[in-house]
């Protein structure tokens, strides 16, 4: 099964670094995340386009969250055709979005 990570906000401490690590997470340009974490912090949601493996999500959800973001996991509905996500956009997955946040968490072990 996969997923769709939506992010209903931002609450942390330092806004710039939550972007930087959007952006890798995300692979995303910083001005990008840097958007997206200033209108999350405005109470903007933002939903990630591709769609993410449970296994990924579980990896990203709880990295995100310590980053001080509000993450909900969207699962993807089947269709006879096609998978289509709860939201009104179909996109196709992106694989190995999460590798190097496992190796962030390996590391600080």
């Amino acid at each position: 099964m996969s997923c769709f990570l939506m992010i209903n906000s931002w609450a942390g401490a330092d806004q710039e670094v939550a972007a930087e690590k959007m952006a890798r997470v995300f692979r995303m340009g910083s001005d990008e995340a840097g958007n997206i974490v200033d209108n999350l912090s405005n109470g903007n949601p933002w939903q990630f386009d591709h769609q993410v493996s449970d296994r990924q999500s579980e990896v990203a959800e709880p990295y995100l969250r310590s980053l001080g973001f509000d993450v909900e996991r969207i699962p993807v509905m089947s269709g006879d055709d096609f998978n289509m996500p709860m939201m009104d956009e179909t996109v196709e997955s992106k694989p190995g979005l999460f590798g190097k946040i496992k190796g962030m968490f390996k590391k600080k072990r």
